[in-house]
């Protein structure tokens, strides 16, 4: 197994920037900021521990600066939490409400704020689903929603516990989610998967661009060939409880076939199953819809919520109808409903609407789009395919001649871009993501994206000449 890519930890003397947008005026990393970056190191996993060398210090709307200075464009929303901002300023004084109570924690007795989150979240969900269940981890919410389509499955049939999930996706780290997150590397640990579980290979091919989703025979039929598949090799379809997927993949913001969607829509109906959508990246705005399933055209049972719910603070949360949801007596948690972070919640979710930030996301799409298809255009051998909505995209980057995905390549250049004042996600995967807070200006959104190409530049310079 290749090594990935070491991000330089020695500070290097690098162009100052100055605009209105960016600042860089030390060496990178921040020659002070290596103690912090070296405890860091030390006594936390490696796992914590790969992202690019910058020590947060304070964050503001789609801004992070540090302590000596420098401030960055953030392409990264925290991974897609952020929607309405850092610091949003309405969330700060949220919190600050609760601290000077103070309330800190109220397991789940009765809350005034918990009450008033989840009645938000049921007025902003589809018209059938009546209840919000509350809970901490993106994780959590599609572990519960296993649950929740088993327990709906066995009261029809002892034996309806089938599960669908798609190749490729990711549900969360813990047992269930990984299970059903398609991703063969991640399972080795678990031992004995489980039987219920069943993988469709993913129908989005990453090495096409976005026009392959829109044929909707094309989508039907693939469907058609997957699903008969899963009987041929032993499964009994009428023991389907549920299936889970996600409105795009994160890691390439591979969009499904529409006619896809819909015919597996068409499928679980028919087997009397429960539909989930994980929207733990994908809801609350990020892809020009409230949802993101939203553009299948289709209902769906449960809609699983994490990261951009909170806006900022630990909290997810489950969505759908009585009939599924007030089942069992366990489905309590401790921090779920806690008082922080559902006062943050809330003042966001507000903020998301009255700020017209879903709409806005919608109608930004078009610069990342525009100025991924012109480098494209200019590193054809480079970038095969882009992807993406509203304010979720990804450029699928190769080896030139192949596709092969080049992971080091990219890491590269999101690090040349760091040195430039741009803050973006490490996919480890080979893509370049992009996913700024919904509030970010369009002169600030281009500013990034020029520094991102210029950075593609100079390393596919650089390494030319190496060669």
């Amino acid at each position: 197994m290749k090594q990935e890519y070491l991000f330089r930890r020695k500070p290097k003397e690098v162009k100052q920037i100055h605009t209105a947008e960016r600042t860089i005026c030390t060496k990178i990393p921040v020659p002070e900021s290596m103690e912090i970056i070296e405890r860091s190191l030390k006594y936390e996993p490696w796992s914590m521990n790969h992202q690019l060398y910058a020590v947060w210090d304070h964050a503001t709307d789609y801004h992070i600066y540090d302590k000596w200075g420098n401030k960055w464009i953030d392409l990264s929303s925290g991974i897609f939490v952020t929607n309405t901002g850092h610091g949003n300023p309405e969330m700060v004084k949220a919190l600050e409400r609760m601290i000077q109570k103070p309330m800190l924690n109220s397991y789940y007795y009765f809350l005034e704020e918990r009450s008033l989150l989840t009645e938000q979240l049921v007025k902003m969900a589809p018209a059938h689903m009546d209840k919000a269940f509350l809970l901490t981890t993106g994780s959590e919410t599609t572990e519960c929603a296993l649950k929740l389509c088993r327990m709906n499955g066995i009261r029809k049939n002892p034996e309806k516990l089938g599960m669908i999930a798609f190749g490729g996706a990711f549900h969360g780290k813990t047992l269930g989610a990984q299970t059903m997150a398609g991703k063969p590397s991640a399972w080795r640990w678990i031992g004995n998967m489980d039987p219920c579980i069943y993988h469709l290979p993913c129908p989005t091919d990453a090495f096409e661009d976005m026009s392959q989703i829109y044929d909707e025979e094309t989508g039907r039929k693939l469907f058609a060939r997957d699903i008969r598949s899963l009987e041929e090799s032993g499964v009994d379809l009428d023991t389907i409880a549920g299936a889970i997927f996600e409105p795009y993949q994160g890691w390439a913001a591979l969009f499904y076939p529409v006619g896809y969607i819909k015919a597996l829509r068409e499928f679980i109906t028919e087997k009397e199953a429960l539909l989930v959508s994980d929207e733990v990246q994908a809801g609350f705005g990020r892809t020009g819809r409230l949802f993101g399933y939203e553009y299948y055209d289709i209902d769906v049972d449960l809609i699983c919520c994490g990261k951009a719910v909170s806006g900022a603070l630990p909290l997810s949360a489950v969505l759908g109808n009585a009939k599924i949801l007030d089942v069992d007596g366990s489905l309590n948690s401790t921090h779920g409903g806690s008082p922080l972070p559902c006062a943050s919640a809330l003042a966001s979710l507000k903020y998301l609407e009255e700020h017209h930030l879903v709409e806005e996301a919608k109608r930004k799409e078009h610069i990342i789009l525009e100025k991924f298809r012109v480098m494209k255009d200019k590193f054809p051998d480079r970038i095969k395919s882009i992807h993406g909505m509203g304010m979720a995209f990804a450029a699928v980057i190769v080896k030139p001649g192949t596709k092969e995905l080049d992971a080091e390549f990219v890491d590269r250049v999101i690090e040349r871009a760091f040195e430039k004042g741009v803050m973006s996600i490490r996919t480890m995967t080979g893509t370049i993501k992009i996913g700024p807070p919904l509030t970010i200006t369009d002169n600030a959104l281009a500013e990034a994206m020029d520094v991102l190409a210029e950075s593609m530049e100079e390393i596919i310079a650089e390494t030319d000449k190496d060669e």
